[in-house]
């Protein structure tokens, strides 16, 4: 069953190596007709064996454009034209002079000789060559490679470079979608290029089998059919796919298939040779590495996000539970006493209880409306809705929300004139809320709780301020986190410690800037900067 592809493969192979061969012969037949046709002229002036050396001057220019072959051949053509014109007698390979036999033989065996050596110098230094670009493409891919951290990003880099390098009139690049069905996902091709209707079941054979297709083979000494490429796929079912001239390359890494790599043929209509194959084989290498590495990276970044949400649910258990159920301990103990038939309440008695259970009931809500708060804010289901504002309106909302003791503590300073807000009102007001509760519990009992504002023509700045304790230098930046309470000397902070948290992205939702600074000799001042225009 393999007979008949294999002989399609060798007669491809054979046409391919045939033309390039006849190129090379027509070149030697062609220079030595021309330079015969320009020495017969001087037959006359110069001795028969100078022109022996301007025939091994052709050899060498022979050899180094076409080869080892096309100068042998040269060699032999030049043997025989400078017999049959330049040795007596003339336009015959009869030879009078025995001499000159010698002169021949040693001639044919120079000429031989020079032309194998310069044809090998010649074809090593187009391998040179050819390994010189691969090495530069590559080192440009992979050091590209490394900046690039967007398969979007790459795909184009990748396809853009191989597009001009080989000369394709396709390159397309098939990795699985999210259904994890192979899909054509980056393209480059030329404007008025067709691509091959059969390339969606060829790319989808490469990546189910692992194997490539339409990879040229080189002969080897010894009858070997083909090279084996450096690439991570098995080539045994290759050769039934010979007939087809786009090239189906598999980006397999030690875990797993990550796509396929699709180079159609050449502008020119050329197969592609053994360098440009080899050139490609590797940059198919990078890709797959590349891809690989945005897999790893994605797997990581999803085993830290759930690990990040397991350390977010023992520590909501362990920072909220306390707060949660004091208040509902509260309540719960007061309806009881209530409910109790034993105890005869009078009302004052029973006002006073109410008290405390709307005060239980206000810290409960308070601490819920916390959570859904920063639970909407991180999931981003809180959009700011901007609208023009006064300032004082900002301020109403604030201390509807304060209890009436605690307004009293607040100096409100506000400017004569002051520019509108452009804000979400109920959002900026909660955060204001947050910023003042939170200086109102770490300041003394007696002590004032400041607040100001600032415009300038870019933004607008307001800020409260406190006469605390302070905030050390390496909290500074952590009171920001989610559920973090600042431990100050002489403080049992309470809540959720989540104020602050709401606050921040509040304003980061607002294009804004928060952040805390001492006020000497005592206090902390929290200042929100909002640009005037959103």
């Amino acid at each position: 069953m393999l007979a008949i592809p294999y002989l399609c493969y060798h007669t491809r192979m054979r046409k391919q190596f045939l033309h390039s061969a006849r190129n090379g012969y027509l070149l030697a037949l062609g220079c030595m007709m021309v330079a015969t046709a320009l020495f017969l002229p001087g037959r006359a002036y110069f001795a028969k064996g100078q022109w022996a050396l301007l025939y091994l001057l052709i050899i060498g220019l022979v050899a180094g454009m076409s080869g080892v072959r096309a100068a042998v051949l040269a060699a032999v053509l030049a043997f025989l034209a400078w017999d049959f014109f330049f040795l007596p007698p003339y336009n015959t390979f009869w030879i009078v002079d025995p001499k000159d036999w010698l002169a021949l033989l040693v001639f044919l065996i120079v000429g031989v000789t020079i032309g194998i050596l310069t044809g090998r110098l010649q074809e090593r230094e187009a391998r040179a060559r050819a390994r010189e670009r691969e090495s530069a493409l590559l080192n440009e891919l992979s050091s590209s490679l490394v900046s690039i951290t967007r398969t979007p990003a790459m795909a184009d880099m990748l396809l853009q470079k191989i597009y001009h390098f080989s000369g394709a009139r396709e390159v397309t690049l098939w990795l699985p979608d999210a259904t994890g069905q192979l899909a054509a996902q980056h393209r480059v091709a030329t404007g008025s290029y067709v691509s091959d209707p059969r390339a969606a079941e060829l790319a989808r054979w490469a990546y189910t089998n692992i194997k490539a297709i339409g990879l040229p083979h080189t002969p080897q000494p010894g009858g070997a059919l083909g090279m084996r490429w450096p690439i991570s796929v098995d080539h045994d079912t290759l050769i039934s796919h010979a007939t087809f001239h786009d090239l189906y390359l598999p980006l397999r890494t030690p875990a797993c298939m990550e796509g396929v790599l699709q180079i159609a043929r050449a502008g020119d209509d050329r197969d592609f040779s053994a360098y440009e194959a080899q050139l490609l084989i590797s940059s198919a290498n990078l890709a797959a590495v590349f891809l690989e590495r945005q897999r790893l990276q994605v797997t990581a970044w999803k085993a830290e996000a759930l690990q990040e949400v397991d350390t977010l649910k023992t520590t909501l258990v362990s920072s909220v539970s306390h707060e949660l159920k004091t208040p509902l301990a509260a309540i719960t103990a007061t309806v009881t006493n209530l409910l109790a038939d034993d105890v005869a309440w009078t009302v004052p008695d029973m006002r006073e209880q109410l008290r405390s259970l709307e005060s239980n009931l206000e810290r409960l809500h308070d601490n819920i409306g916390a959570l859904l708060d920063f639970a909407r804010l991180e999931s981003q289901d809180w959009k700011p809705r901007y609208e023009s504002y006064e300032l004082v309106e900002v301020i109403d909302a604030v201390q509807e929300k304060l209890q009436e003791s605690e307004r009293t503590r607040i100096i409100w300073g506000l400017p004569d004139e002051f520019p509108p807000l452009l804000v979400d009102c109920r959002q900026l007001a909660r955060a204001l809320q947050h910023l003042l509760e939170n200086a109102l519990v770490y300041a003394p009992p007696d002590a004032l709780i400041r607040f100001g504002a600032h415009a300038t023509p870019r933004e607008i700045r307001l800020w409260v301020e406190d006469h605390g304790p302070g905030i050390p230098a390496e909290e500074q930046q952590r009171i920001f986190e989610k559920f973090y309470r600042g431990a100050t000397a002489g403080v049992s902070p309470r809540g959720t410690g989540l104020g602050l948290a709401i606050a921040a992205q509040i304003v980061r939702f607002h294009q804004g800037k928060i952040w805390v600074e001492n006020v000497h000799p005592h206090g902390a001042r929290f200042i929100m900067a909002l640009p005037r225009e959103q």
